[in-house]
């Protein structure tokens, strides 16, 4: 070995150990300054909120679920805040992100309920009940049953009194039979200003 060959190949050694480690403590601040964000990306068919960032190292992901929002489906987010959920919106601090989750799920909240509600006055339209229910008759009896005509009073034609009597038990009748539309959910006033971005491309 030459004179001061191993004094060399020691400094080399020092030096790549001293690189090494310079290189591991960047990469593990990067990784822990990573777990202090956060974004809302998609998880199946809803939306979660995730620590960390929306990339991969190699092998190692760089992100985590914080918590799962499955009470907010994709379906039911306007097609432009859908797009921006499956590409992950950065949103950096936690309270900051946690604000953007209350806003997506208003909007989602604002959409199915309309959705429902639409659709329930398609079906009110479409199925309406019937006038009135065979069988019945006026006093909720069953038709076929007769009664005896001696215990019930001749009817006089001419009887203001009858007249009148007929005339309440045909809006009885009216009033059973008409047909009651099935209410759809309400909005609340928030909801309901949201309504109009349901269908924004």
């Amino acid at each position: 070995m030459k004179p001061g060959g191993g004094r060399k190949w020691l400094k080399r050694s020092l030096y790549t150990a001293l690189a090494l480690a310079v290189i591991g403590g960047g990469l593990y601040g990067g990784y822990r300054w990573t777990q202090t964000q956060y974004f809302v990306g998609a998880k199946g068919e809803h939306i979660a909120l995730y620590r960390g960032i929306d990339q991969d190292l190699a092998w190692v992901s760089l992100s985590k679920v914080e918590k799962d929002h499955p009470e907010i489906e994709l379906k039911y987010l306007p097609p432009y805040q859908r797009k921006q959920v499956e590409a992950a919106i950065a949103e950096g601090d936690l309270d900051t992100a946690q604000s953007k989750i209350e806003e997506l799920g208003l909007q989602a909240s604002a959409c199915r309920k309309d959705a429902e509600r639409r659709k329930v006055e398609r079906e009110n339209r479409e199925n309406p009940e019937d006038a009135a229910k065979p069988g019945e008759g006026e006093a909720g009896g069953t038709t076929g049953l007769t009664k005896d005509p001696v215990d019930e009073p001749t009817a006089n034609p001419s009887d203001p009194a009858d007249k009148n009597d007929k005339n309440s038990t045909t809006d009885k009748n009216k009033s059973k039979t008409a047909p009651t539309p099935t209410p759809g959910p309400s909005l609340s006033e928030d909801e309901q200003k949201l309504v109009p971005l349901c269908g924004k491309q």
